[in-house]
């Protein structure tokens, strides 16, 4: 499985502090401005947001299922970090990897003319801490809770964009969409829908994750109902926790009014994942089911609302090569401009040949190192004698870095029986390899 794009919300626990009582939070620019339409980036269904913090660009993923605002990947922590910033410590999703976050106070943050003047950032140095790597784009930070509470939120993942409306002024019709009651724990969305896993239907409560690029994770418990057809998997990964569990494809998942047909699932362990526990039956929707409606979020009113969009129907498609892929550092490549510039049959009597432009320019450009982080037992990628450390030179032919991730997944999921083939590098040799799509679910 791609785990690199399967990412789970990285939910972190802070020690010790508890949010300020009043925080006007973000607001518009006018006072009776009665909404703001912010364009996103769709990676791989995480919606991406350009913002500024402190006038400095930088991309955030939104996400509801994180209900403070991190940033990470900075190196040096004294042009940032003052002395009197609190420490906290923070854990990651298994519980047991602890590292420390800085609660910087008053910041400027914007997202165009959507702006938060006093916003409180947690910075976090370590270097496990690093989303960009896992997910082969360059995101500085994370937005959650704060961007959804005094404001009603439209998610189009068909248009992507992410509509912001004054509640002052609200009066859209929404008659055509489904409403939830919502229930915010611990700053985070929760609703109520039904899965039947095998034989019968069950409800639920699930947290609305749009940090997550999986479909459903389940937790388990005593009379969890995982269907036959299963096999153990890395899942994704926290900051530094790798997650496993157990995937399936379950009978049906229902949502309002809306039945979907064979859903992925997945079981996290216990061991590794304390993320969602406080029912017995709790799980997390992520964007993979999330990106087939529209959405409506009203936090002051415990309300959500969607809608089916064009892409509800979509297959639900999953790994099939075994391999778990992730970025690990930056190689360079030249790229040569202008090596032959401005060619052309010369008008003087030189007999017709060409005329060539000597100038030359040599352009070093940075691209992701992609490597096998782990190889699933008994898979394709497994049988093929992948392991663990392999950089991913190409892909069927094309350079690795000329793909993006979603086209990576689209390829190691297309087709049981598709032969796909690979050029690797491994301790300083070039090797060629190829396996054949296999599936570990079929029905």
């Amino acid at each position: 499985m791609l785990k690199l794009i399967k990412l789970v919300s990285l939910f972190f626990f802070i020690c010790g502090y508890q949010s300020k009582a009043q925080d006007v939070g973000f607001e518009f620019h006018r006072e009776n401005k009665r909404s703001y339409k912010i364009n996103f980036v769709n990676f791989n269904n995480l919606i991406i947001v350009k913002t500024k913090l402190n006038g400095q660009p930088m991309n955030f993923l939104l996400d509801t299922g994180v209900d403070k605002t991190v940033l990470f990947g900075l190196k040096d922590r004294n042009k940032i970090v003052k002395k009197t910033s609190q420490k906290i410590i923070i854990k990651g999703v298994s519980g047991q990897y602890k590292t420390y976050a800085y609660k910087v106070e008053n910041n400027l943050l914007e997202l165009h003319k959507f702006k938060d003047k006093s916003h409180d950032v947690y910075v976090i140095f370590d270097a496990n801490f690093n989303l960009s790597d896992k997910i082969g784009y360059p995101i500085q930070g994370i937005l959650g809770y704060d961007f959804f509470k005094n404001h009603i939120v439209r998610i189009n993942y068909i248009r992507d964009f992410v509509k912001v409306y004054n509640p002052k002024y609200f009066n859209k019709s929404l008659k055509s969409y489904d409403a939830f009651d919502m229930r915010i724990h611990k700053n985070k969305p929760y609703i109520q829908a039904a899965l039947k896993q095998t034989k019968e239907w069950q409800d639920y409560v699930f947290l609305l994750d749009t940090g997550s690029g999986d479909a459903i994770w389940v937790k388990q418990h005593g009379d969890i109902d995982i269907p036959p057809q299963n096999f153990a998997d890395i899942l994704g990964y926290g900051f530094s926790d790798i997650i496993k569990g157990i995937r399936a494809k379950a009978k049906a998942f229902e949502i309002g009014s809306t039945t979907l047909k064979s859903p992925k699932i997945a079981y996290p362990d216990s061991l590794s994942y304390q993320g969602v526990s406080f029912t017995s039956k709790s799980g997390i929707i992520g964007s993979e089911i999330m990106r087939r409606f529209h959405w409506y979020f009203d936090y002051e009113n415990n309300k959500v609302y969607i809608k089916p969009n064009a892409d509800l129907n979509e297959d639900f498609n999953y790994d099939m090569s075994g391999l778990v892929l992730k970025y690990d550092g930056f190689q360079s490549i030249a790229f040569y401009n202008n090596i032959f510039p401005n060619v052309k049959v010369q008008n003087d009597n030189s007999e017709g040949y060409n005329k060539i432009n000597n100038s030359q320019e040599i352009l070093i450009k940075l691209r992701p190192i992609l490597k096998v982080g782990a190889v699933r037992h008994n898979s394709s990628a497994f049988e093929a004698g992948f392991v663990e450390d392999d950089v991913i030179l190409e892909i069927n032919g094309r350079k690795s870095h000329k793909y993006d991730l979603q086209e990576i997944m689209k390829i190691l999921s297309s087709e049981e029986g598709r032969e796909i083939k690979f050029t690797i590098e491994r301790g300083g040799r070039v090797y060629e390899k190829s396996l054949t799509l296999k599936s570990r679910l079929s029905e």
